[in-house]
C-alpha cells in the first residue's frame, strides 16, 4: 500500500512541476542598433511582443509587463558596420496578477 501511496505522490509531484514550468517562457530576439543600449531595447522590446502583444503598448510606455516577470535576461553584442548588434535571451515568467 505504501508503495502505491508513493507512486502516487510522485504523480502528483510530477504534474506540479510541468504546470509551474508552464508558467514561464523562455525568448529570444536578435536586433541591430546605433548603439549597445538602443540593440539591447530592441530585443527585449520584440521578445515582449513575442509573449503578448497586449504587453507592448505598457511596455512602450514605462517599460512594465503586467502579469508578467522579466527573469535570466542574457545579451551577447558585437559592432558590426555601422550599428551593434545584440542577441539576447530572457524568461517570462506569469506573475498572476495584472
Amino acid at each position: 500500500m505504501s508503495r502505491l501511496f508513493m507512486l502516487a505522490a510522485c504523480i502528483v509531484l510530477m504534474g506540479s512541476a510541468i504546470t509551474a514550468q508552464a508558467e514561464c517562457l523562455n525568448k529570444a530576439a536578435v536586433a541591430t542598433a546605433g548603439s549597445e543600449k538602443d540593440a539591447k531595447w530592441y530585443v527585449l522590446e520584440t521578445m515582449v511582443q513575442s509573449v503578448s502583444w497586449g504587453l507592448w503598448p505598457s511596455f512602450l510606455a514605462d517599460g512594465t509587463t503586467p502579469g508578467w516577470r522579466i527573469a535570466k535576461q542574457h545579451y551577447r553584442c558585437k559592432a558590426e558596420g555601422v550599428g551593434v548588434t545584440c542577441r539576447g535571451q530572457a524568461t517570462f515568467c506569469e506573475t498572476g496578477s495584472n
